[in-house]
């Protein structure tokens, strides 16, 4: 309550600053160094749960993951729910597709929404929402019904944009790649968890003697249904938008008098050029979520639960992988600036494209098992590296910008469902997939010019003490050299 009338106060104090950013008193004490012109943190603890900026960014991706296991809850059982409802290949690819498609819309809107109301509110009714049809996903008795609910809890995946808005209100853009690619990737990782918990919920349920393999699948999705409502209730009850408190929409120091407007997003040709980007790598990702415990089943002859289990490897890479592709991203731009964080995705994005093409002619399971998982490091280094550039893209529609991007890696996952219906077999559709990641990889070389947007960088000449400690009050980055001083700071995490 402290904090959101103090928000207040200086949300009046500061209006009208003419283009000048003013120094900003902290609400409370903070346990991180931080920039006093933003409030935001210029570090990060993992360890820590404090207010606000390191609790936000906790609730951030452990929302995401409740909302990931909850969105591919269905992909581990669809050998049964295919047998159950007598569904054909093509059908199971429908309904994979619907999934992925309505979380298009949802981030396309929910980014925008999100610049005006904050990311706790936002997040909140996404996760309530998706738990309704998680509830009732066991009622299913067709293509139509499973469609239908497939796309209705795949609203959820638009928390993903209220995790890495939340994430880069809370932390200074010099450390975004690293802290929005931990966040991003641990939420991620629900992929690979869904693929071991609905299995091992499915055999829970197999094992009465009363609940034979229909009965395991239809009542294996009450429990992330649940997760859902939990995590909404710790978003509300704990989390802070910013590091004010309450939401105080961010602004660009250039142009602070202008509000966020979803037309500015959608007219930035940059932002299309990311799209295009987030395709291939998180799009890439929820296809292949979506497909690779089919593909192990199929292929190699394996049972249900020795497929998922194998398949929960893909997902579970993101673990650190796409922290990875923060951190790389990070560590170019303290050396080449922008061109660096440009590189690092193109590199990782052109990898991504190659071991895919090489996993596609694995024809033995422990060669496609080695591949697959260095294919999963490229890939979710690459989401990791696409989200370094980000948050300079337009800081003051950075909602509409993480909504826009995030949609284009379901636009993604929708454009390779509907490849995978014209091919031939999966081996086939992913030899494609991998010769089209490599293509628009190197187009990135040519398409990617975002400028350096960050105050730290000497933008302006007001700013000249840099950041401080919460409790010391310390001088501890200044002036140009702000971004090397910090990522030495934090690259013992």
């Amino acid at each position: 309550r402290k904090m959101a009338l103090q928000a207040e106060d200086r949300k009046t104090e500061n209006a009208g600053a003419g283009g000048m950013m003013k120094k900003l008193k902290p609400p409370i004490d903070f346990s991180l160094e931080y920039d006093e012109y933003t409030l935001k943190a210029t570090q990060y603890n993992i360890c820590s749960c404090a207010r606000p900026h390191m609790r936000a960014f906790h609730l951030a991706w452990t929302s995401f993951l409740m909302a990931f296991i909850a969105w591919f809850s269905f992909a581990p059982l669809t050998p049964a729910i295919k047998k159950s409802l007598g569904l054909s290949n093509a059908d199971i690819l429908w309904a994979n597709i619907a999934s992925v498609l309505s979380t298009v819309f949802a981030r396309f809107a929910i980014g925008p929404i999100m610049d005006h109301i904050g990311p706790r509110k936002g997040q909140a009714f996404l996760l309530v929402f998706a738990s309704i049809p998680t509830y009732f996903a066991g009622l299913v008795q067709s293509l139509a019904g499973l469609a239908i609910v497939r796309a209705l809890v795949g609203v959820v995946g638009a928390t993903f944009v209220g995790c890495q808005f939340w994430c880069t209100l809370m932390f200074e853009k010099e450390i975004a790649g690293t802290v929005n690619a931990i966040a991003g990737g641990w939420g991620n990782l629900g992929g690979g968890l869904t693929q071991a918990i609905m299995v091992g919920i499915y055999n829970m349920n197999t094992a009465s003697p009363s609940c034979d393999e229909e009965c395991g699948w239809r009542n294996a999705f009450y429990i992330p249904a649940t997760c859902l409502l939990f995590a909404a209730f710790a978003v509300i009850q704990f989390g802070d938008d910013c590091p004010q408190g309450q939401y105080v929409p961010p602004v660009h120091h250039k142009n602070e008098g202008q509000k966020a407007s979803v037309a500015d997003v959608a007219k930035n040709p940059q932002v299309w050029v990311l799209v295009v980007q987030y395709a291939c790598c998180f799009g890439m990702e929820l296809h292949v979520n979506n497909t690779i415990a089919f593909y192990y089943f199929d292929r190699f002859g394996l049972t249900l639960t020795t497929a998922g289990l194998i398949a929960s490897l893909f997902g579970l890479m993101n673990l650190f992988a796409r922290a990875w592709g923060g951190m790389i991203s990070d560590s170019c731009y303290t050396r080449w600036g922008m061109t660096g964080r440009k590189y690092a995705h193109v590199a990782l994005t052109c990898g991504e494209g190659i071991f895919l093409v090489v996993f596609s002619r694995m024809p033995t399971l422990a060669a496609a098992i080695a591949m697959m998982i260095i294919f999963s490091l490229f890939v979710q280094s690459a989401e990791g590296s696409t989200f370094g550039i980000v948050p300079y893209v337009d800081p003051k529609n950075t909602g509409g910008v993480c909504g826009f991007v995030g949609a284009g890696g379901n636009i993604g996952a929708v454009i390779w469902g509907f490849l995978f219906l014209v091919t031939p077999n999966f081996a086939d559709g992913y030899l494609i997939l991998g010769c089209i990641v490599f293509a628009v990889g190197i187009l990135g070389i040519p398409t990617i010019w975002v400028e350096d947007t960050s105050h730290r960088k000497g933008s302006i000449g007001s700013i000249q003490e840099g950041s401080t400690r919460g409790d010391r009050g310390e001088k501890t980055l200044d002036g140009k050299s702000s971004a090397v001083e910090l990522h030495r700071a934090v690259s013992h995490v």
